[in-house]
């Protein structure tokens, strides 16, 4: 296509650029009859005509209010040039291209950089050589997409949308804190030498970023990046992070008669703090970094000056969706920093300090999946009943994030552990992988259960009523589901989020359709208002 002059060498000053990351249909063809390229084309011509429109999740909305989303106006003020891998990187078989394909491959950071906007390309299809379909949960699985995706992350730049297009019609922001959790290592490579491939490009990303932050002076988000790039970035990649960029280093221990001291002394020049119980810009200490970074030597020592166990951050992190007083037993949790987690607890940490969302480290050990924190947590006592904003338990916020292992084993925990609106809640949020809604299925979730909250849960009855009401003047997708609630079955929750693939799971289990909720709606009614695909009507008889 480059011989031909069908491919343009893109500069910034062209315009702006559009990255499209997308799951390969099949083994030995990205997209074998275009099906996928078929649904960027009309999803692209449908958001500039104004047929339809990027939306946002309903958690985002619902955490943060009406957030700006591209419109068609801001994909039309400029030229728009499209990098779709398989039209614009080599695919010829000649000793050139596949030399030229591997420096487009090492390139591809580059180009997410240059990229204002990320597509995730997601249709739900049928792959053309497995039993399965792919969706934007099973892209999430994919080594190479995570890649991408963090390549995004660690971009030089702060602007732009990353938007997932499900469907010609559906198209919505990103917003998921667990996924900057999924790190590139845990995902699947269909060649494992690729895994090699992608930990010398991520480290080089990292490399990057954190010169990016130093040279803005933006202390904060560089020590946020060094202490977690190995559970972030590369975990399971078999590569050594990067320990520190600051030279000048120096220190009157003896690393070989005292190395927790050496460590230590290194680790705050490394981190630019002078004291051990100061905070920085964001409003973290070095315990709180220690304690991301999972090193129980660090924060021993730490604790040995002084530092407290029951620490917490002093501001919020909204990127992250972290409140102000997010506790060092929480930041243990959601890195995985399980050992550092008994290190705490033998220090009398509150194992139910709550952060100004009234999150508890148990919650946090589930939202990240957690499991072995979630043991940890409750063979400690950890509270199961306590509710954070907007009144989840621990395991319904684990519903909310598909977070299956630590599902499993708060039900092995806590066998009475209520399985009451399970469904709703992971349908509500990021649950709504078929994965999470077979699981709850098999639990013996309620498939026809009818969602409703009373007065005696102010803050849902509140967040809820508020948003019924505002759904006929200024609608939105989490408008929508709060007007339609009351009465509404999984099913419905299902299409009203958009988890159609879920839908049919559900209907696979015996899910009823023509029952009807408040607005004597069905779910029936309720995929057809919302264009659902085809074969999904024609299961419901639409």
């Amino acid at each position: 296509m480059l011989e031909a002059g069908l491919l343009t060498l893109f500069v910034e000053s062209l315009g702006r650029a559009l990255f499209v990351s997308h799951e390969w249909l099949g083994k030995s063809h990205p997209d074998p009859d275009s099906r996928q390229l078929k649904v960027l084309q009309d999803a692209l011509k449908n958001i500039m005509s104004g047929r339809s429109r990027v939306g946002l999740p309903i958690v985002t909305e619902m955490y943060y209010g009406r957030l700006p989303c591209p419109t068609a106006a801001d994909l039309k003020s400029k030229p728009l040039f499209i990098w779709y891998d398989y039209l614009c990187v080599p695919q010829g078989s000649s000793p050139d291209a596949i030399k030229n394909r591997q420096h487009a491959i090492n390139s591809i950071p580059s180009y997410v950089a240059r990229c204002e906007y990320f597509v995730i390309l997601c249709p739900e299809l049928q792959h053309m050589d497995q039993p399965r379909i792919l969706s934007q949960s099973s892209w999430a699985d994919r080594g190479w997409c995570r890649t991408e995706r963090l390549a995004r992350e660690l971009a030089a730049r702060d602007d732009g949308f990353m938007i997932v297009v499900s469907s010609p019609v559906h198209q919505s922001l990103v917003f998921d804190m667990n996924r900057c959790l999924e790190a590139p290592g845990l995902g699947k490579f269909t060649f494992e030498a690729d895994r090699k491939k992608v930990g010398n490009v991520i480290v080089q990303m990292v490399w990057n970023k954190l010169h990016h932050h130093l040279a803005r002076g933006d202390l904060h988000k560089y020590r946020f990046l060094l202490n977690s790039q190995s559970t972030r970035c590369l975990q399971n990649l078999d590569v050594d992070p990067i320990d520190g960029l600051v030279p000048g280093f120096h220190s009157d221990e003896n690393p070989f008669t005292d190395p927790k001291a050496f460590l230590l002394d290194w680790f705050m020049h490394q981190n630019g703090f002078k004291s051990y119980t100061d905070y920085d810009s964001g409003g973290w200490s070095p315990l709180c970094f220690a304690v991301m970074r999972g090193n129980t030597a660090l924060v021993q020592s730490l604790l040995d000056r002084h530092a407290s166990p029951n620490d917490a951050t002093q501001k919020p992190k909204k990127e992250m969706v972290f409140g102000r007083n997010l506790s060092v037993l929480s930041i243990a949790a959601i890195y995985n920093s399980n050992e550092v987690m008994h290190v705490l607890l033998e220090a009398r940490a509150n194992v139910n300090a709550r952060d100004s969302h009234y999150g508890t480290p148990l919650h946090w050990a589930n939202i990240s999946n957690n499991s072995e924190g979630v043991r940890i947590l409750c063979q400690a006592a950890a509270d199961p009943n306590v509710r954070c904003f907007p009144g989840l338990t621990p395991f319904e916020t684990a519903c909310a994030c598909s977070a299956i292992s630590a599902m499993r084993e708060m039900l092995a925990q806590i066998p009475s552990t209520s399985l009451k609106r399970s469904l709703h809640w992971a349908l509500m949020f990021h649950g709504g992988s078929t994965d999470t809604v077979r699981f709850l299925i098999d639990a013996r979730a309620n498939v026809d259960e009818r969602f409703d909250v009373s007065v005696k849960e102010p803050t849902w009855w509140l967040l809820l009523t508020g948003a019924s009401m505002k759904h006929r003047v200024s609608p939105s997708n989490f408008t929508s589901l709060a007007y339609h609630r009351r009465g509404a079955t999984p099913l419905m929750f299902s299409i009203l989020s958009g988890y159609f693939e879920a839908a049919a799971v559900l209907l696979a289990a015996g899910a009823r359709f023509g029952v009807q909720n408040s607005r004597r709606k069905t779910a029936a009614d309720l995929a057809r208002d919302s264009l659902a695909p085809s074969l999904l009507l024609t299961r419901m008889g639409k």
